[in-house]
This record gives structure tokens, C-alpha cells and sequence, in this order.
């Protein structure tokens, strides 16, 4: 009776045991999913990383300087815990896992407040300007993350070395700091001015863009691309008449030649109602970047943000538009 008792003992505990391992295992992988996604919306913040400080700048209201300091902050943040959570590297008293929930939580309050402010027709930049999420959307993948979070946080086991607690605040420390060195702050002025330096009448610009908050384009006639954002821009400026968007086109010396292309992009694009000018296809080219469709939300020559035609959002650009200095 008493082997029998004992051969029992053994066998529940090597179920246990295997029980245990399985757990494990299943902690390890949920932790190191976790983990990679945030290294990943880590990077998306970062193409380009001036996007992400415009969306910290126009949603919460930030001073230029706070919302270059907080983005990069974030992203440093993001990554770190990220890395940790990949290598299962929880600290002492398991303060990784709880910090990366309490991160979650923050983010998901923020996200509750921009949908009753704007609505659901908005990128809350979570994954940046690449990656297109409502605050709806976002709040359903954080939820997610906060169930598997909570799993690891239950199922992983308290660790109170010193050696390892070190080693993850100097890592995350470390990771933080990336975001500074890698991406410096320094303040992006489209040089505008160069319009105005021409003697042609049709390449002054009609506006004043050096001075106060503009979204400007530049749109090759030829460009099939710039076809699309001019019709995008069309629409857009009928919608919403106040909308300060000028078109600059790169020029073609012939003035017949100019006229036949410029009714043929029209006719093409749908393009009407917007102010425009040409502009020397040196300057066009060095103002442009060197790719089109390029445009540009500027504050007084100052680039606040570089989206895609397809990124142009009414809502976003009233809110930027509004939003005193």
C-alpha cells in the first residue's frame, strides 16, 4: 500500500512537472510575441519619426520641443520593454511586465478620449502613418495585448536577483537613449522662399506661404501619382473651401506646351479649385525632394509633417489647423 502510495506520488509529480514546463513554454511564447510587437510599433513610429511628433503635438496640445523629447521617449520606451519581454526578462518583482501593462493602459485611456473627441475616422498614429489604425481598431489590439500581458504576468514566476533587475534597467536605460542619438532634433524649413524670387508672373505664387499654416504640393504634370493627390486635393479643398492647400507644379519652358499639359492634368486628375503656380525644375526638384508627389504641412516655412495624399484626413488637418501656438 504504502509502494502504491508512493509510485503515485511520483507519477503526479512528474505530471506536474511536465504540466509545468508546458506552462512555461506557453509563457515564453506569448511573452516574446508581445515583446516583438512592440518592437514593432517601435519602428512604424520612427518612418518618420516627425509624424509621430506631430501626432503627440496635435492630439495632446505639445510645445515643438515636448513633442520631439516625448516621441523619441516613447519609441526608446516601446523598444526597451520590447527587447525584454522577447528575452523573457521580467526584473525584480516581475517591475518589466508591469510597467509594459501600465504603458498599455495609458495608451488605451488616450485612445478612449481622442474617439469621443474626434470619432473613429482618425489615425491615432499607434503604427504610424504606414500603418493606418482608429482609435477603435487600436483599443481592441491593446485589450488583446493587456489579456496576453496579464497571462504572462500570472503564469511567470516573482525573481528577486539583483543582478538581473540591474541588467534590465541599464538595457532599457540603454534603449531609451537610442531614439536621441539616432534621430537628433532639429527643425525641418522648407525653403519656400525660392518661389518668390522668380520674374514670371504664372511662377509667383499667388498666396503668402511663407507666413502662417499651409499644406503645399508639389505635382509634376506628367506624374501619374501626382494625378491621384491632385484629384485627392480637389476633393478635399471643395469639401472643406477655408483649406489652406497650394499646388506648385514644376515648369516647362514652352508656354504652349505648359498649357496643353496643364489641360491635360486637369482633365486627368479632376483638378479644380486649387490655387497654383510653377515653380524652375531646379528649385522644383530640391524643394520636392527629388520625389512626387510631395507634400508638405508647414507653420511659417517650418515643416510640421510630410504625409502621403492618401494620409490626408480633414479632421486631422481642422484640428492642426486650429490649435493655437
Amino acid at each position: 500500500m504504502g509502494i502504491s502510495v508512493l509510485f503515485l506520488g511520483i507519477k503526479i509529480s512528474r505530471m506536474s512537472t511536465v504540466t509545468n514546463k508546458k506552462e512555461s513554454v506557453v509563457q515564453f511564447i506569448i511573452s516574446a510575441l508581445v515583446g516583438s510587437f512592440f518592437i514593432f510599433s517601435a519602428i512604424t513610429k520612427v518612418i518618420p519619426i516627425e509624424s509621430f511628433e506631430f501626432t503627440l503635438k496635435s492630439q495632446l496640445g505639445f510645445s515643438d520641443f515636448a513633442s520631439a523629447y516625448w516621441a523619441r521617449f516613447f519609441v526608446g520606451l516601446e523598444a526597451g520593454l520590447g527587447l525584454l519581454l522577447l528575452a523573457n526578462i521580467f526584473g525584480k518583482s516581475k517591475w518589466v511586465i508591469k510597467m509594459s501593462f501600465g504603458m498599455v493602459v495609458a495608451f488605451t485611456i488616450h485612445l478612449a478620449i481622442l474617439y469621443f473627441r474626434l470619432g473613429n475616422d482618425v489615425n491615432c498614429g499607434c503604427m504610424g502613418d504606414r500603418f493606418y489604425m482608429p482609435p477603435l481598431q487600436s483599443i481592441l489590439k491593446n485589450v488583446v495585448l493587456l489579456v496576453l500581458l496579464a497571462i504572462v504576468w500570472r503564469g511567470s514566476r516573482p525573481n528577486y536577483s539583483n543582478t538581473q533587475h540591474w541588467v534590465a534597467s541599464l538595457l532599457l536605460a540603454a534603449l531609451v537613449a537610442v531614439p536621441f542619438i539616432m534621430y537628433p532634433y532639429q527643425t525641418s524649413v522648407l525653403k519656400i522662399e525660392k518661389a518668390y524670387q522668380a520674374t514670371e508672373a504664372h511662377r509667383i505664387p499667388k498666396e503668402e506661404l511663407r507666413k502662417g499654416k499651409h499644406i503645399v504640393a508639389f505635382l509634376s504634370l506628367t506624374c501619374s501619382h501626382c494625378m491621384v493627390a491632385g484629384e485627392e486635393l480637389s476633393k478635399l479643398k471643395k469639401e472643406n473651401p477655408d483649406m489652406p492647400i497650394y499646388v506648385i507644379f514644376g515648369d516647362v519652358q514652352r508656354d504652349s506646351l505648359r498649357t496643353e499639359m496643364l489641360d491635360n492634368f486637369i482633365k486627368e486628375s479632376n483638378f479644380e479649385g486649387l490655387p497654383y503656380s510653377f515653380i524652375d525644375n531646379k528649385d522644383f526638384i530640391e524643394l520636392s525632394g527629388g520625389s512626387v508627389p510631395a507634400l508638405y504641412w508647414i507653420e511659417d516655412s517650418k515643416v510640421i509633417r510630410k504625409p502621403s495624399a492618401s494620409e490626408l484626413n480633414a479632421k486631422e488637418i481642422q484640428l492642426w489647423l486650429n490649435r493655437n501656438n
